[in-house]
């Protein structure tokens, strides 16, 4: 036992209970109730009550001295001392403990506070030492509590308390333990009742998302998915934005604004936007079924922004389920849709490049007969997932003859993602390419010429003999945005043959 600890209590002194109250005030009150904890010449009865008069002294310049003394240890000029209950004899420390631990968890699940007038100070939330002090008994090394009766209730008291009063509890800067460092450390049974949390109105959604997602059980991230899917739907309405009319207009009025109703309207859809772009990053961080389905569905209708579908798409990164045939299928139903917008056909090409091969590459290639840059969007997707091996069966995939329209971006970029794959073993890109120069399929000897596309001069030998080339190029509306243009000394030329993209938009930038 420390010195100073022995010093604290003399030997032959009366010690009542009164005095250990007393003594969680003064100043040499911790020595003095660490001494009657440790010692055992003092009855149980006392000893516990000493424990009791650690858990709830009032910090000191900003220290849980209390439980620094009890559980923690503290510092001294003559080096560390470990706390009262770490250098009994197992026996004491179970007795003391078993006997404390109804009374914490008695304390740990009295109501919190109750939540104050607008400008008044929140009330002290008198659950908080004996919360603190039961996650040391249980997070300490070596162990302080050992039965398993008195393990698990104290468990099941902080389970509740922490997923009590969640959205301020999180926050309490009163604790000496936080709320997440608690949780983290019980595991998957502390944000069970979280779900529940997940409100319009509660300031600590995504915190609560946050901590379901990374310590959370299936049940739990569905449940919180679904929480999630029911919040997008309560914003996603016509009575939400009702709601909220009021408070712009209040706002507005605050700032001196006077808005039209058109820019009115505005304003609410931007807050709309806002405030479910919220829930969609909340929806990436939880995943689950629930909010698959609805993120798809709210992809797929076009009435949405682009950027609101994008968004949805994009919470369902690594997301989408191989096995469940109706993902695939509504995220190709946007692929294949000519009306959805480049950004929101850019993140479901993504998605879909996230599951396996063999499953996406019949499926890509069936959108090669939609317009040209979904053509493309898929070609991309498909030339970064096969080897050269595979390069001659998506070359036959391309346009045969100039009845099918492609843009001038399309041989160019083929060309290069070919150029750039590593063999592997395989047959060398330059080789494979150059064997269609000769092709009768458009699509592949363009891929093939355009491949060289500011090679050196040196290594564009082949390239010379389609100078002279007649086969035919699709010829593009001005909707079709094409792109069919090359700038040759100064001049713009619109190619209509495979000669002329050589002459015209190759050969000039040859190095």
């Amino acid at each position: 036992m420390p010195v100073v600890a022995m010093l604290a209590v003399g030997a032959g002194c009366a010690v009542s209970e009164s005095d250990v109250h007393r003594w969680e005030t003064t100043e040499g009150g911790p020595e003095k109730l660490y001494a009657l904890v440790t010692h055992d010449k003092y009855a149980w009865s006392l000893r516990e009550e000493a424990s009791l008069s650690l858990v709830h002294m009032r910090p000191r310049n900003g220290r849980h001295v209390g439980l620094e003394y009890l559980a923690l240890g503290y510092d001294t000029p003559q080096g560390r001392v470990q706390g009262a209950l770490s250098i009994l004899s197992d026996e004491s420390r179970k007795h003391i403990v078993d006997d404390i631990a109804p009374k914490l968890e008695e304390q740990i699940q009295q109501p919190p506070p109750p939540k104050p007038a607008e400008g008044q100070p929140q009330q002290t939330d008198d659950s908080v030492p004996f919360k603190d002090a039961a996650f040391a008994l249980l997070s300490h090394e070596p162990p302080l509590v050992v039965d398993d009766k008195t393990k698990a209730d104290l468990t099941a008291a902080l389970n509740q308390w922490v997923q009590t009063d969640f959205e301020d509890r999180i926050d309490n800067s009163s604790q000496q333990f936080g709320v997440e460092q608690i949780m983290r450390f019980l595991g998957p049974a502390s944000v069970k009742a979280l779900p529940s949390s997940i409100v319009e109105g509660n300031t600590k959604n995504d915190k609560a998302c946050q901590l379901i997602a990374d310590i959370g059980d299936d049940d739990a991230k569905n449940r919180a998915g679904q929480a999630l899917v029911t919040l997008a739907k309560t914003i996603d309405s016509a009575s939400w934005l009702d709601k909220q009319r009021g408070l712009v207009q209040e706002a507005n009025k605050k700032t001196g604004a006077n808005p039209s109703e058109k820019d009115l309207q505005a304003q609410l859809k931007t807050y709309q936007e806002q405030e479910l772009e919220k829930v969609f990053t909340n929806m990436k961080r939880v995943g689950g079924r629930p909010v698959i389905d609805y993120c798809l569905q709210y992809a797929r209708d076009n009435s949405k922004s682009e950027k609101m579908r994008t968004d949805a798409l994009a919470a369902l990164e690594n997301r989408i389920d191989k096995n469940v045939a109706t993902d695939m299928s509504a995220l190709f139903s946007i692929l294949a849709d000519d009306t959805a917008p480049d950004g929101v056909r850019g993140v479901a090409m993504a998605r879909v490049g996230e599951l396996p091969k063999d499953i996406i590459l019949p499926r890509l290639y069936a959108l090669f007969s939609r317009k040209w840059q979904v053509r493309m969007d898929a070609a991309k997707l498909i030339l970064k997932t096969v080897t050269t091996r595979d390069v001659p069966d998506f070359l036959r995939h391309l346009p045969s003859d100039s009845k099918t329209k492609m843009g001038l971006s399309e041989p160019l970029l083929y060309g290069a993602l070919i150029l750039g794959m590593d063999p592997a073993g395989g047959p060398k890109p330059r080789d494979v390419l150059n064997g269609y120069l000769e092709s009768s399929a458009v699509g592949a000897k363009l891929t093939a010429a355009g491949s060289f596309y500011q090679a050196k001069k040196a290594d564009a030998g082949p390239l010379h003999a389609l100078e002279s080339d007649k086969t035919a190029i699709a010829k593009c509306d001005p909707a079709d945005k094409c792109g069919w243009e090359c700038v040759v000394n100064k001049e713009t030329k619109t190619p209509t043959t495979v000669g002329e993209f050589v002459q015209w938009c190759i050969e000039p930038q040859l190095q």
